[in-house]
């Protein structure tokens, strides 16, 4: 089927509990363009299939390719060409824990388009199987709309304190930014209130998850936004009432065999192996609107199709689109115990999908 990879015999790789195999070691990427350009990125070493499954799902997520598939680096794909036009300039890591249960990160870079922008992407993975770990994972249902209320709250007096501190009556050139911060942050203060979390970054440390958002300015006001990016903080000892068994024994007790407690859902990274050849597929959790990137590699080849994914309102199935041809259909159901089994659609006919 043109344009089109068969999604056939995918599996989830089952693994010992991380805490039986030992900590993982981190090994730095790096490369050096010139004396302000510099790149490392972490890598995952270790006696485990999920150390595998983490580093396919960074390096799918950051740099659109699979772990050591590079001509000469693995920012290749990221940084200018011939040092010039648009890319990644700069890349840097940041492990906030590492634990026998999860793994906490932060990628850092700097992106040259039509100005210089700065991104921070977080991501946190169960050590047991190598799952993405999401913040509704962790809560229970009442816990996030409570911690969503805490942080509304928090965020929205935020704003009016310091509307309330603003002088109105600073002259000359003083108060022309004092007028254009009240209205930045009067416009900003509705969509603070009504916003949600779930598009927030998740950051785990060892005693405590922080959810950041973003600011309320533009870039071309960036410099006049003091108070910047939102972020909250919360032990998890603050949130024993509001995570679930799943969040208690990942976050609290910080053990290596909590995957068992965790509800199935449709994300992370997929292999099949037929007749002696790999493919990989990478499924992100699902956004608020139940969307979903998708990306399916050929792993002789590593030639990448990127394919949309929309989640039921249940999460237990999903429809699968090449973006390159709409005539190919897959569809997906989660079991409980998450396993996924489905069909696709194409040019060919139905044919069935086992995913383990």
């Amino acid at each position: 089927m043109k344009g089109f990879l068969p999604l056939v015999s995918f599996c989830l790789l089952v693994q010992l509990p991380m805490y039986a195999l030992g900590e993982p070691r981190v090994k730095a990427l790096e490369a050096t363009r010139s004396e302000w350009s510099t790149y490392r990125f972490p890598l995952f070493k270790g006696a485990s299939p999920a150390l595998d499954r983490i580093n396919t799902y960074l390096h799918v997520l950051e740099f659109d390719g699979l772990p050591a598939r590079f001509e000469q680096s693995p920012f290749e794909q990221v940084w200018p060409k011939e040092d010039v036009g648009p890319g990644v300039t700069s890349l840097d890591y940041e492990i906030h824990e590492q634990n026998a249960g999860f793994v906490s990160v932060d990628i850092m870079s700097e992106y040259v388009g039509a100005y210089l922008s700065l991104g921070n992407r977080s991501y946190a993975f169960d050590l047991a199987d190598g799952q993405p770990l999401t913040l509704p994972a962790l809560l229970s249902e009442p816990g996030l709309q409570r911690l969503q209320k805490r942080i509304s709250e928090a965020r929205v007096a935020r704003i009016e304190d310091f509307l309330a501190q603003l002088a109105t009556d600073t002259p000359g050139e003083d108060a022309e930014t004092v007028a254009i911060q009240r209205d930045m942050y009067e416009r900003c203060l509705p969509l603070i209130r009504d916003a949600g979390i779930e598009h927030d970054r998740l950051v785990l440390e060892q005693t405590q998850l922080t959810l950041i958002a973003g600011r309320c300015s533009a870039h071309a006001i960036r410099a006049l936004d003091d108070l910047g990016p939102f972020s909250n903080s919360f032990a998890y000892a603050d949130l024993t009432d509001d995570l679930s068994p799943y969040g208690r024994c990942l976050l609290l007790k910080q053990r290596g065999d909590c995957a068992k407690l965790r509800k199935p859902q449709i994300a992370g990274v997929y292999h099949r192996d037929i007749n002696h050849r790999r493919a990989t597929l990478v499924i992100t959790p699902p956004s608020a609107d139940g969307a979903s990137r998708a990306l399916y590699f050929r792993d002789d080849t590593a030639r990448m199709a990127e394919l949309s994914l929309q989640h039921s309102d249940d999460g237990n199935l999903a429809k699968l689109r090449n973006l390159a041809d709409d005539a190919a259909i897959a569809e997906l159901r989660l079991g409980h115990d998450g396993q996924l089994s489905g069909t696709w659609q194409g040019v060919e006919g139905p044919q069935s999908l086992e995913l383990r």
